[in-house]
């Protein structure tokens, strides 16, 4: 038992030795520039990212960063060896300056800057900021924080050319490179689609015509016609009294136009157009002369009273008659519509348009206004000026409701109340924002809101989709189909047809845009549709056998431009969205086009 006791003692001394000879062994490969390992005094150094492993030293923990932008003046003339992580004993002169010392700041932690001059004229110099510590752990590293501990056996320039070469750099940089460039396309794309789902949504496709067709366009500002006339779209009570004692009696109003203003304004215009000469614009067709169109300078108006947002209001109705009725009396401001009013105006409006062709054959005298983007008092001001069917006949280009518009529901629902009640009076064509999801203002139950735009959706279905006025002008919403060869290829197009089964003929006439950059059609990248140029404009009215084209779709500065010497004329109605202007025009039985401007009112 004794013996065993012994035995115990010595291989227990035994393995303390052998880990004492081990840890010695240890330390004298990390001992960096102190003699004696077992000194209490010794500093505890990091000396990697790996904080289980350190250096015991016996001056100072070192702590060296690369500086690439820092011009130190002062340069040392040799390579520099350092041990890990503790400062080395030197006998230099000129390495005693940068080394570290407690006497410097009273055992406070510092900086020095230096550099080292290069080997080659690849590498003339290195700056180094050197961090001294007087205490253990001082150099602990920060976190994500990666610093380098540079050998002793190699310089730091070395270390830095091994480290940084472009032969290590470049595979790095390339696939920086690749992921940067795919991460860019799928962002544009994802963008592109949202974007694009916004502006359907929101039927915000209208854009601002071509700068350079707008530059090359004969239109002069100077040639517009002051009236001094003032619009505010509210009807005295004598005038609405006038307008709806009338309205029964259109039959046997013969084609003079009303207008729904006072009679010192209508003198002042009547002045105002006498003195405006008429501009001759003649174009042959198939080598045979048409009609003579002659467009006179523009007229210009003014927007005033409540300005163009849509005002609620609560009034007494005292009409008992239909919709239409209600709707004049209650003027320009938001009408408290039911579902049920809205569901069967719009399926009444549907089942009037089925009856009519997809190209509409309108004679002459007859007022033309383009989008109106929801903006119910403008409407209004546009029918005080111009007149109030059945006085006056008027066919809308399209663009008729906005998303963001809140009057949109009651644009259209006048508009439809108008053509139920004056089929031979009004006329409409199907636009972009007939095409795209129309987002209902929620007046009403979300419910009923919902059933409410399905049956806008299918009464759109139903709305034609071009029109020749008076054998010489083709009006369109915005453009032309290289597939269109004659009125036929129009006038037999299939309705009704919902946004997504639309052929290329009736996409073209929806979506294509004028361009100066352009002969004939040309693919647009960046919207739905095609470019057309002067040549295609010509090709469309020999096709259809006219002369004049008129579109929509894009604002322009004036809300009125004629192109291509007269053979194309760009129309904006909607003053204060996208343009400080509106216009329409009137087209008289002798085919003489009057533009009439209205101006945006001044905040």
């Amino acid at each position: 038992m004794k013996m065993f006791k012994n035995e115990c003692i010595i291989l227990l001394l035994i393995g303390i030795a052998l880990e004492t000879s081990a840890t010695k062994f240890n330390n004298s490969n990390l001992i960096s520039n102190y003699d004696e390992p077992n000194d209490p005094k010794a500093l505890i150094c990091y000396s990697k990212l790996d904080k289980s492993r350190v250096v015991r030293c016996k001056t100072a923990c070192v702590q060296k960063t690369l500086i690439t932008r820092y011009k130190i003046r002062k340069e040392y003339e040799f390579d520099f060896h350092y041990r890990i992580g503790c400062e080395s004993n030197t006998y230099t002169p000129t390495l005693r300056s940068i080394q570290c010392s407690s006497d410097k700041r009273n055992g406070q932690n510092y900086e020095v800057e230096y550099s080292i001059k290069g080997n080659d004229n690849r590498n003339p110099r290195v700056f180094i900021r050197k961090k001294c510590c007087f205490h253990s752990y001082c150099n602990e590293p920060d976190h994500n924080f990666r610093r380098y501990w540079y050998q002793r056996k190699k310089s730091m320039i070395v270390i830095m050319r091994e480290k940084y070469s472009s032969r290590h750099i470049l595979p790095y940089f390339v696939l920086f490179l690749v992921i940067s460039l795919t991460i860019y396309g799928v962002l544009s794309m994802i963008l592109s689609w949202v974007k694009a789902k916004k502006e359907a949504e929101s039927g915000e496709k209208c854009r601002e015509l071509e700068q350079e067709l707008i530059a090359e366009s004969p239109f002069l500002e100077g040639s517009i016609q002051e009236t001094g006339i003032e619009l505010t779209g509210r009807l005295t009570l004598k005038e609405t009294s006038y307008l709806l004692a009338h309205l029964p009696d259109h039959d046997i109003v013969k084609d003079s136009r009303m207008k729904s203003m006072s009679t010192e304004e209508s003198t002042k215009e009547m002045k105002t157009t006498k003195l405006i000469k008429a501009v001759e614009s003649k174009a042959v067709v198939g080598g045979k002369s048409l009609r003579k169109v002659f467009i006179k300078p523009p007229l210009k108006s003014k927007a005033a009273g409540w300005g163009h947002n849509l005002w609620k209001t609560v009034r007494t109705i005292n009409s008992p008659n239909d919709l239409l009725y209600r709707m004049i009396e209650h003027g320009p401001y938001q009408y408290p519509f039911t579902a049920l009013e809205l569901l069967s105006l719009f399926e009444e409006t549907a089942s009037l348009m089925s009856n009519e062709p997809s190209l509409l054959q309108i004679e002459a005298d007859i007022t033309v206004i383009g989008d109106i983007r929801g903006k119910y008092v403008d409407l209004h001001r546009w029918l005080q000026l111009t007149g109030w069917p059945p006085q006056n006949r008027i066919l809308f280009l399209g663009g008729i409701i906005d998303s963001d518009e809140a009057g949109s529901v009651e644009c259209l629902a006048l508009i439809c109340s108008l053509k139920c009640r004056f089929p031979k009076h009004v006329f409409i064509l199907r636009g972009e924002p007939e095409v795209s999801p129309f987002q209902m203002s929620e007046r009403l139950h979300p419910v009923i809101t919902r059933a409410v735009q399905s049956c806008i959706r299918r009464m759109c279905s139903h709305i034609p989709f071009a029109a020749i006025i008076g054998k010489s002008v083709l009006a369109v919403y915005s453009g032309f189909s290289p597939m269109i060869r004659e009125k036929a290829h129009i006038h037999n197009l299939f309705r009704p047809v919902i946004p997504e089964n639309l052929n290329s003929v009736e996409r073209h006439i929806i979506f294509n845009q004028p361009s100066s950059q352009v002969k004939m059609y040309r693919p647009n990248p960046n919207a739905e549709g095609d470019f057309f140029g002067k040549q295609a404009v010509i090709r469309a009215c020999k096709a259809m056998k006219c002369n004049v084209m008129i579109r929509g779709q894009s604002y322009v500065p004036f809300g009125y431009l004629p192109c291509w010497n007269n053979r194309l004329i760009n129309l904006w109605s909607a003053p204060g969205y996208g343009s400080n202007y509106g216009a329409v025009l009137h087209v008289s039985k002798e085919l003489i086009i009057t533009p009439i401007l209205m101006e945006k009112q001044q905040n």
